[in-house]
């Protein structure tokens, strides 16, 4: 269990902390496992290195767990991979402790450390390619910026093919039961490591692929795989690297992703007729109730996901509120360019439609007919209608040249 300093191999070593405290990680997706936050240690012969920092409420626990392995006053280095405060919000606590330390950032990174801490004297700002010597042991930065932060970096220790690879092929949970990928069962992990990258490195998936083909192409090895968050992968790191390149390039398959609110029931049972369909033309379904949904396996549903479909009941003569979180949510994560099915619930003969059409132009959306609205418990007219709603979303994904049935 670490709760201590964990050596990696011979000279790196896990200085992180594990949050049970956070319930909600960048105030939106849950932590029912809580929230390792990953720093390493590498020591040369001549310089030690301190790769990444932990979020400031964890500064005392962290100080002690580094100076089991270094002093403080004795770091040569602090390497910032990327900036957001759960790598850096100790920063303002670590600085004055390493008082010999060259900080060390992307460019980007050194104005956000100005921004966000009042340093600059002591920050360099390395690019694509630069190294430095900690004697015997050479650290090598590689800029990835939009992985997912305009600053972000990868740190590479190049005798020993280590890879910091920051916020890349991370994890929600912590790591104090077991920090290595063979003390993990991972089939049983994999559905957070998805979540992770379906709700935090949503919007700029095609930077993943880059960054994966960039190491494919490059010849550069990986022994060891050290994120930033979730375990740490030893003996197998192309098992991460793998699933991330898979989940990235988001192929659409034949899946729907359906997020249905509903106030007294009548909109789940419209959707029950459109998952029903869907199900009975082979379509894997995965329906969410948008009243209840955690909002990171919503977008973690999405990768690979062919279609979406929206339930949206009215609320006050506009969009139940929980309905219009998820088209926001969904705007700001740009899943853009689906084939979408909506069917609306109404019984004051408000027509909400457009309202929800506006997000859905923002999405670039398909929008596919015919949009049909309830008035309390379906009809057999609407369940038709339903019905045909489904089907020609199932005609759409499986066969895209398929003309909507009228």
């Amino acid at each position: 269990m670490p709760n201590h300093a964990v050596k990696i191999i011979d000279n790196v070593y896990w200085v992180g902390v594990n949050d049970h405290e956070t319930r909600f990680f960048e105030g939106l997706w849950a932590l029912p496992d809580g929230m390792s936050y990953n720093a390493y240690i590498v020591r040369g012969r001549n310089k030690t290195a301190l790769i990444e920092l932990v979020k400031d409420s964890f500064t005392e626990e962290f100080c002690r767990r580094v100076e089991e392995v270094v002093p403080l006053a004795d770091i040569d280095y602090i390497v910032h991979n990327h900036l957001e405060p759960d790598h850096s919000g100790a920063a303002s606590a670590i600085y004055p402790r390493c008082p010999r330390a060259v900080i060390l950032a992307t460019a980007k990174g050194k104005d956000f450390i100005a921004q966000f801490y009042g340093e600059s004297e002591r920050v360099r700002a390395v690019g694509e390619g630069d190294e430095i010597d900690l004697g015997g042991r050479t650290l090598r930065f590689l800029s990835y910026p939009w992985l997912h932060w305009p600053d972000s970096m990868f740190t590479y220790l190049v005798e020993d093919k280590v890879l910091f690879p920051c916020d890349a092929f991370g994890g929600f949970g912590a790591v104090d039961r077991a920090l290595f990928d063979d003390e993990w069962d991972l089939e049983a992990y994999w559905p957070e490591s998805r979540r992770y990258l379906g709700t935090i490195v949503a919007s700029y998936l095609k930077h993943v692929v880059k960054a994966i083909d960039n190491w494919v192409k490059g010849g550069m090895g990986i022994n060891v795989l050290c994120p930033s968050h979730g375990p740490v992968y030893r003996a197998n790191p192309m098992a991460i690297i793998s699933r991330y390149q898979e989940w990235a390039l988001n192929e659409r398959g034949r899946k729907v992703v359906m997020v249905v609110g509903s106030m007294w029931g009548n909109t789940h049972k419209m959707g029950e007729v459109v998952r029903r369909r869907l199900v009975e033309r082979g379509l894997e379904v995965c329906y969410f109730d948008a009243a209840t949904a955690e909002p990171g396996q919503v977008m973690g549903a999405m990768l690979n996901a062919g279609g979406i479909v929206f339930g949206v009941p009215t609320y006050d003569a506009c969009i139940y509120p929980r309905s219009e979180y998820f088209l926001t949510l969904f705007r700001t994560k740009k899943k853009t360019g689906y084939p979408v099915a909506v069917f609306t619930q109404n019984s004051w003969k408000v027509d909400i439609f457009p309202k929800v059409e506006a997000y859905l132009r923002d999405l670039k959306a398909e929008i596919i007919g015919p949009v049909v609205t309830g008035h309390g418990r379906p009809t057999a007219e609407v369940t038709r209608e339903l019905e045909l709603l489904a089907n020609n979303l199932a005609s759409r994904i499986t066969n895209p040249c398929a003309c909507p049935v009228e």
